[in-house]
């Protein structure tokens, strides 16, 4: 007899996406002359955004230098974050001091630094970051008459602020408050007063998304002897066939009676439920999976849940766990929009009090902790 054979074949599929809106940035990189520097210290710290600044404001050379006192200076800063406290600048700058004369400035002053900054807390918080830097690197001073022009050591301290991210994490405000000396003829001092912006350069994510299993049918010829019994058809794989499962539709990984309805007080986490990094708004790949959820929920009337929020570390306690409920807030939402009773659910959200994974190492330990998890009651 000529039988067919249904056999399940699941497949994925991978996908890049820059995790800021840093794709269209990355036509600023010129502006990185350290960006071999950049690509060494890739591996150590790749989970770290890349950036670029764009500053200018007031300055105040020595009148020393036959100037009145006054300039302005602007720089294009390329920078990465090496650890949650430090980050690391390349810093291009162009000063023009003015000298009173009535043909115009006579004094330039062209040159790159290598900064080091601290910050108390990941600029990635959400909320305002002061920093301290220090730096050295070069100039070239530019007199009238030209015989006076000639390179220099510069060195520089000061300290700054940052807003939070903007306009859809894509821009923050930036202000610098430096003090830089040169070390040319004996040395002179200036201090510098600027403002501008941030632009986040974001990172290569790669996400695995998982698509739903094809049929492939194919033939096999066996000998019948005797009358075979039809096979158990187990559509939802909680082990309890069709035939005899009362409560159809059960999600894998759920424990199930000898009915095949959930058993009470289990927690299981929803996996493919995943959220973007401060974020609560659920993926099509997520909603399908609430779809299966829901439908347990219909089939058995007597099952109430928890809809329980988790997020990562990063940020204070306060802000993930409004985080945390916003997300099982969402979920919560959708299974009621898809038919579920309102008074058979209900949303909490712990923060980042209840990790998977501690302390986090990677991303991948962050991606794990941020989750939902149905805690499940029959009443």
């Amino acid at each position: 007899m000529v039988r067919p054979v249904s056999q399940t074949v699941n497949n994925h599929r991978e996908s890049s996406r820059w995790a800021t809106c840093g794709r269209s940035a990355l036509r600023l990189y010129p502006l990185a002359l350290g960006v071999w520097l950049s690509s060494a210290l890739a591996d150590a710290v790749s989970y770290t955004p890349d950036y670029v600044s764009v500053i200018g404001g007031y300055t105040t050379p020595s009148t020393a230098l036959g100037t009145t006192g006054s300039g302005v200076t602007l720089s294009g800063i390329y920078g990465r974050e090496l650890t949650e406290h430090l980050e690391f600048e390349i810093n291009l700058q162009t000063s023009t001091f003015e000298t009173g004369n009535s043909h115009g400035s006579d004094f330039y002053q062209n040159g790159a630094t290598g900064d080091v900054l601290y910050t108390p807390w990941d600029r990635r918080s959400g909320r305002f970051t002061p920093f301290a830097l220090l730096g050295v690197g070069g100039a070239y001073d530019d007199y009238v008459p030209s015989s006076l022009a000639g390179a220099s050591v510069l060195a520089e301290a000061g300290a700054g602020v940052l807003s939070p991210l903007l306009f859809g994490d894509c821009l923050r405000l930036r202000l610098d408050a430096r003090y830089v000396h040169d070390f040319r003829d004996g040395g002179h001092s200036e201090r510098r007063l600027m403002a501008g912006i941030e632009i986040p350069l974001g990172r290569l994510e790669r996400h695995v998304e998982y698509l739903p299993g094809k049929v492939e049918t194919r033939e096999v010829i066996k000998e019948v002897v005797k009358e075979v019994e039809r096979p158990r058809v187990d559509s939802d794989g909680d082990g309890v066939d069709d035939a005899h499962d009362q409560c159809p539709n059960t999600p894998l990984g759920l424990k199930v009676d000898a009915q095949g309805c959930v058993i009470e007080h289990q927690t299981i986490r929803l996996e493919g439920v995943n959220f973007e990094f401060n974020r609560a708004q659920l993926t099509a790949a997520a909603r399908a999976i609430l779809d299966e959820v829901a439908a347990t929920f219909i089939g058995q009337p007597s099952l109430h849940a928890e809809v329980a929020g988790h997020t990562d570390s990063i940020g204070s306690a306060r802000a993930n766990l409004r985080l945390s409920e916003r997300r099982a807030t969402a979920v919560r939402d959708y299974l009621i929009a898809k038919g579920v009773p309102a008074e058979r659910l209900v949303a909490r959200g712990y923060g980042k009090t209840e990790p998977l994974i501690t302390p986090e190492a990677s991303d991948l330990d962050r991606e794990r902790n941020r989750r939902v998890e149905l805690r499940f009651e029959a009443r």
